[in-house]
């Protein structure tokens, strides 16, 4: 058996590679994280300090049962992905009324989830000690009595 590769192999490895190179320039160049591994993944763009915080959106309700739950911001949920929320914040923060679409995506999508009554926004942060997790707080950004 001879030790290199066959031309058909060298060939199939160029067209692979050329494949692969190919997908992450158009990627990089027009993509978004939704062609993540081809596309960028901003978020993980930065660092963090040893002693910082970490800030994430989330949503939660208050519901017909009087519980209070955590929504995933999933467009088979609410109708929006979490990007597409954390991009127009400051026009749920200047227009609170503009979560009633989210309420209403809800009810359409979910319907045998119990009906919510109020949409809240939060920022939960979680305080680093070391890079280590030493405390967690919710903090309400903007919510909504739902009609």
């Amino acid at each position: 058996m001879r030790g290199g590769l066959t031309q058909r192999g060298k060939a199939w490895r160029l067209f692979a590679a050329g494949a692969v190179i190919a997908a992450l320039g158009y990627g990089t160049v027009l993509g978004d994280d939704d062609l993540f591994p081809f596309g960028p993944m901003v978020q993980f763009a930065f660092s963090i300090p040893p002693d910082g915080e970490i800030k994430s959106l989330h949503l939660q309700a208050e519901t017909v049962t009087g519980a209070r739950v955590e929504i995933p911001i999933e467009p088979y949920y609410v109708g929006i992905r979490r990007a597409e929320l954390e991009g127009q914040l400051s026009r749920y923060l200047a227009q609170p009324s503009l979560l009633q679409s989210l309420a209403d995506a809800h009810e359409r999508i979910r319907p045998n989830d119990p009906r919510l009554t109020r949409l809240i926004v939060i920022t939960r942060v979680i305080t680093l000690e070391d890079r280590r997790p030493a405390g967690t707080k919710d903090v309400e950004r903007v919510s909504w009595v739902v009609r």
